[in-house]
């Protein structure tokens, strides 16, 4: 087992800063000119997807502890990857306060009746709080993560001499990532349904869903799945990995992405049938606005094509989960639909014109948080093994690899 480190292309980081910096240039630009409407309207998209990209993958690291799943061992540092930017996420949510006026409608028009929980300062502080616990949770349980495998090669560099001691250590981390990871489930799936509740549902005031909390953090799983196939994918033909990740993770990873692909459908099924069925106007008006009346309505069928449709079809394919082009291709488009879902959730909320706001501006705002997003994980994959070589489920992976291939 050699743990290796990522050798990231200095070019892909000149890359990524560009990225970040035209993201950044546009996004000033757009709120200090004629229409910052729109500027914030695709800085808290952006907020809500990179977010719930990012703290899904780390879920999976998460669900793989919990469930002592040996199967996806060699992905579990791919996925710890992304919870890099989740502290720089938690400082880029404290930049919607300067926006607040322009993306949450009840500032304008209180709604009576919910004051209590619809006010600037609440709202604030219980995401600001949540999404802190939930970063503090994600770091605690990746560093023990990379302590325990740091330990482990120093206790081989030193000899057997350290083993003992190196063990007793590497234990202790695992104990306290199995501790962890439970309770980081349960803090993902709160923090996220406040996210859901309090930058999507409140948008349209008159609007309520008990279902969209799970519904928003259960999709979020889905893009962090998905996002983990496509860097499995771009990572897996380099050669720390290339004798771990074989086309057997690759087709679970598929089977994955195709359930949760079954399930985050099943769950807007489940709440599109309840309102529509119910025919109750505070209700129904969300969704005819998306999914009836112009210009929304060509956009919704796109992201059920995207998202949902395709990926069904494509991934019921044995064969196509193995093809490593068709797999890249796949799943960003499962990325983008899913930026177009969130899209979706809310743009038509406050976009009130007779056009749909996608165009040049979100995308140089998206482009800078996929800049920012890849910085944090390149440079968190250059400073740790690539492998999790002191996870005792992937040493016990290995070994009986090892004894498979024995005559």
């Amino acid at each position: 087992m050699q743990p290796g480190r990522l050798s990231a292309s200095p070019r892909l980081t000149v890359i990524f800063i560009l990225l970040a910096l035209i993201g950044a240039a546009a996004f000033i630009s757009g709120i200090l000119g004629s229409d910052p409407l729109r500027a914030w309207q695709a800085y808290l998209v952006n907020f809500l997807f990179w977010t719930g990209l990012s703290s899904g993958a780390v879920l999976f690291a998460a669900v793989l502890n919990l469930t002592d799943a040996r199967w996806g061992r060699p992905l579990k540092r791919v996925a710890e990857a992304f919870g890099a930017y989740l502290p720089v996420g938690f400082l880029l949510f404290w930049v919607l306060y300067f926006g607040r006026v322009e993306i949450l409608p009840w500032i304008r028009e209180p709604v009576p009746g919910k004051e209590i929980w619809l006010n600037v300062p609440s709202l604030f502080a219980r995401n600001g709080v949540g999404l802190l616990v939930l970063s503090i949770l994600s770091l605690a349980m990746i560093y023990y993560s990379v302590k325990s495998d740091r330990e482990w090669i120093a206790g081989r560099e030193r000899g057997l001499a350290d083993e003992g001691a190196e063990n007793v250590s590497c234990k202790l981390c695992w104990k306290r990532q199995r501790t962890l990871s439970p309770i980081l489930v349960i803090v993902y799936s709160l923090v996220l349904t406040l996210l859901g509740f309090d930058f999507v549902m409140s948008l349209d005031r008159n609007w309520y869903s008990t279902l969209l909390g799970g519904y928003f953090f259960v999709g979020s799983f889905y893009i962090g799945v998905a996002a983990l196939y496509l860097l499995a994918l771009l990572l897996g033909g380099r050669s720390e990995l290339k004798n771990h990740l074989t086309p057997r993770h690759f087709h679970d990873l598929g089977k994955l992405v195709l359930a949760f692909c079954l399930f985050t459908g099943y769950l807007f099924y489940a709440q599109f049938l309840t309102i529509w069925y119910g025919n109750l106007p505070a209700e129904t008006r969300y969704v005819i606005l998306r999914v009836k009346l112009t210009p929304w309505e060509p956009l919704a069928w796109v992201v059920l094509f995207m998202i949902f449709l395709l990926p069904f079809f494509i991934l019921l394919s044995r064969r196509v989960k193995l093809k490593k082009p068709g797999m890249i291709l796949l799943s960003l488009m499962i990325i983008t639909g899913m930026w177009l879902e969130r899209f979706i959730l809310v743009a038509p909320s406050l976009w009130k014109r007779g056009n749909v706001s996608l165009g040049v501006l979100e995308v140089l705002v998206t482009a800078g948080y996929l800049g920012i997003v890849g910085l944090c994980v390149a440079a968190f994959l250059k400073r740790v093994p690539l492998l999790p070589v002191s996870d005792p489920l992937f040493r016990k992976s290995i070994e009986m690899k090892e004894e498979r291939l024995r005559p």
